[in-house]
């Protein structure tokens, strides 16, 4: 049984190999071979592919992306996002889903509505497979593309191979190969847009040396600040219920702070594969007192302006939008020290760093904010401030109104816009 598993794992990868690093390959050729054509005019509209999780996601990128004057933002997904203004919203018919899968589906919407659009620019989130499809949409119809690296380097890293993406968990376990070639394509991108800077210097180490800019998701400030003991909710985690974002990790933190604080109350917000596994675990815990799984909700503001503390517990993340919402909304956040997170935070001053596998010293932080009321107090007012001066709606829509603005003109951006959301200290 055990060979056969193997056997089966093997070939698993060997396929997965062959598919992405034919993709890859074929996209880095095709864009080589092909010339940016200056449009006669502009159409004021700007394609975008993406697959939006959760409704807060959607508004907190395509929000200021839509007021940044590029025209109308034309987005192609799988289901549709709440609405926004200028935003339009195009979801492939199921039955070309069935027929063709998701990305070939959105690659013949995208197609037809290229043709019919004609788009200043097409833009994709994730490397594989929606930046990879407007690579090749922008080079059919000779437009500038640019991807989106939402998650950070772990969509090159390893050929991505710990993505939710089915062909490229299929991988199974890093490929130096697929790495190569998806790094021959981010290289062909008139644009790359990252949240952090540990980012942004991991592209430009794979050799890229066009534009490039850093620009998070964007918040809104919430209209009131209530006080610590306004606050039922001691813990919140926000987040998709997938492995990189350990939402066990998140459930051992709540049961150590119970431990020493048996009334501690803690919601999970989100959905995801990891679902059924979690509520299993609070169950398997005894933790049913202190956990609550709310499920998709399309209150999250509303619930962190609720909460005291925020707890990130991910293996991996970009700059989280659920981190900097909640300390918009003044949860102070004990996260995870991965990715690009302390961007945002100094540890002590407007939050607490962790190291990533440490349940212990999530519990501790948690534990002296909640027992601190003067120093979660400090935390919380500085964190929402912070949050705000540097993504805020507006502050992110200028950024994408500059940016955009030397892409389509074939332009370097400014270097001060182009570091503008660099760590702050």
């Amino acid at each position: 049984m055990a060979d056969t598993l193997t056997f089966r794992h093997r070939l698993r990868r060997a396929c997965a190999t062959i598919a992405l690093a034919t993709l890859y390959a074929a996209a880095a050729w095709l864009s080589r071979r092909s010339r940016r054509r200056p449009p006669r005019s502009r159409s004021r509209c700007v394609l975008v592919l993406g697959t939006f999780h959760n409704p807060n996601w959607s508004r907190s990128h395509l929000g200021p992306l839509a007021r940044s004057d590029v025209g109308e933002v034309v987005v192609v997904c799988d289901e549709l996002p709440p609405p926004l203004p200028n935003v339009r919203c195009e979801c492939p018919p199921r039955a070309l889903q069935l027929l063709l899968t998701r990305a070939g589906a959105k690659l013949c919407w995208s197609l037809v509505l290229a043709v019919r659009l004609r788009p200043d620019l097409f833009m994709g989130y994730h490397i594989f497979p929606c930046a990879l499809l407007a690579l090749l949409l922008a080079r059919v119809f000779g437009r500038p593309a640019s991807y989106q690296m939402t998650a950070g380097p772990i969509e090159i890293s390893g050929g991505g191979w710990r993505a939710e993406n089915r062909l490229l968990r299929a991988l199974g376990a890093p490929s130096a190969l697929v790495e190569r070639l998806a790094a021959a394509v981010v290289r062909e991108f008139d644009s790359v847009v990252v949240r952090g800077s540990s980012a942004a210097a991991h592209v430009r180490e794979l050799g890229y040396a066009r534009n490039l800019v850093v620009i998070t998701g964007s918040v809104a400030p919430p209209r009131d600040w209530p006080g610590f003991t306004a606050r039922p909710i001691d813990v919140a985690f926000v987040g998709r219920l997938a492995e990189h974002k350990r939402p066990d990790r998140f459930v051992a933190v709540v049961a150590a702070i119970a431990a020493e604080r048996p009334g501690t109350r803690a919601v999970v917000i989100g959905t995801g594969p990891q679902l059924t596994e979690l509520k299993n675990l609070v169950a398997r815990l005894k933790l049913e007192s202190n956990v609550e799984i709310l499920g998709q909700r399309d209150d999250v503001e509303a619930l962190l302006v609720q909460t005291k503390v925020f707890v990130l517990t991910s293996q991996t993340e970009g700059l989280s939008i659920a981190m900097l919402e909640a300390m918009a909304a003044g949860a102070v956040p004990v996260v995870a020290d991965v990715g690009d997170l302390r961007d945002r935070l100094e540890s002590g001053r407007n939050g607490y760093l962790v190291a990533a596998d440490d349940v212990a010293g999530y519990a501790r932080a948690a534990l002296h904010l909640l027992s601190d009321r003067e120093a979660w107090e400090s935390c919380s007012r500085l964190a929402a401030r912070l949050a705000v001066e540097h993504s805020g709606s507006d502050v992110i829509a200028a950024r994408w109104r500059a940016h955009l603005a030397s892409v389509l003109a074939q332009k370097e951006p400014d270097a001060q816009i182009a570091n503008a959301s660099g760590p702050i200290r």
